[in-house]
């Protein structure tokens, strides 16, 4: 004799698990740019600069030289969050478990984890939006230009060629010839500002990735890694001040992106406005609701000293 069981389905225990959230590749561009707050909706690099003609000492005055005063506009992007949800909904299932008594159900009840993970993905977003925002594009980053459009629409107004030597998209960057296009970077970085102590070549993490391999590899034992160094993916470029920081924004881009930190601008309103939002319940709506906040925007102050490394197709 056996039991029937044709009439049951299978046991799986969801409650012995904790809840957990996919993990996130944190933003790191904010920490090395120079962020501007208090920004509404536009703000003004100011901008001074001066030639300087001398000349050989005799009676008289001849003035020479200019002093300009000039602007770049940082305008930012009102950008929000909304999402709402019927906690009703989680009482057929195992989450009825985590619920608090009653009927009234006017909070999330796993609403740490919720945080968490909600805080991450807004992280992520800026990043992408940092770097690959494009308003002609689709999606979340089509809420706001990113430094890869401004740049490029800089080129004839400055920005440094990367890439005089025509790498195509074909050829790529690889183990074999990275290194020598990090140097050849460092090379290309105008003199005026070779001496600051800020200098950093951004790349994403995949080609961080091969150059980092490629430095082990040509150095053997005189390898000084980023877990030397004290910070993870970012090194200095071997006999340079020059630092390489991995960053996710230009994940997949093939574009490698080389200035002063202080040459960078990020506008913002409030510093922490994306980092803080609001999850509440509404009585008239009879659900949870989740609301995050913020403005950004992105500009350079001096175009001519930035280095843009751009694949040839």
């Amino acid at each position: 004799m056996s039991f029937d069981v044709s009439g049951l389905s299978a046991y799986t225990d969801e409650n012995k698990m904790d809840l957990i959230k996919k993990s996130v590749l944190e933003g790191r561009t904010l920490e090395f740019v120079t962020v501007q707050p208090d920004i509404k909706s536009s703000a003004t690099i100011n901008i001074l600069d001066s030639t300087l003609v001398a000349q050989a000492g005799a009676c008289g005055w001849n003035p020479l030289g200019t002093t300009a005063l000039t602007q770049r506009a940082l305008a930012v992007t009102d950008i929000k969050v909304n999402e709402a949800f019927c906690l009703d909904t989680l009482e057929a299932y195992y989450t009825q478990k985590m619920m608090n008594p009653g009927s009234y159900n006017e909070s999330i009840p796993f609403e740490q984890i919720f945080s968490e993970d909600k805080a991450d993905k807004i992280a992520d977003m800026i990043e992408s939006i940092l770097w690959k925002g494009d308003t002609a594009g689709a999606g979340n980053i089509a809420l706001a230009d990113g430094y890869l459009k401004l740049v490029t629409s800089l080129i004839g107004g400055g920005v440094v060629n990367g890439n005089p030597s025509g790498i195509t998209v074909a050829t790529g960057i690889v183990a074999g010839n990275v290194v020598d296009i990090v140097d050849g970077i460092v090379e290309l970085i105008p003199a005026d500002i070779i001496d600051a102590d800020d200098l950093v070549v951004f790349m994403g993490y995949d080609k961080y990735r091969t150059y980092a391999k490629a430095l082990r590899d040509a150095n053997l034992f005189h390898y000084n890694g980023a877990e030397d160094q004290g910070q993870e993916f970012s090194q200095m470029v071997p006999g340079t001040n020059v630092r390489v920081v991995a960053v996710k924004g230009l994940n997949g881009t093939n574009r490698i992106i080389t200035s002063r930190v202080a040459n960078l601008y990020v506008g913002m309103d409030m510093l922490n406005d994306a980092e803080s939002f609001d999850i509440f319940y509404s009585k008239d709506n009879d659900e949870v609701r989740f609301l995050s906040k913020f403005k950004l925007g992105v500009q350079v102050a001096f175009p001519e000293f930035v280095v843009d490394f751009t694949l040839v197709p």
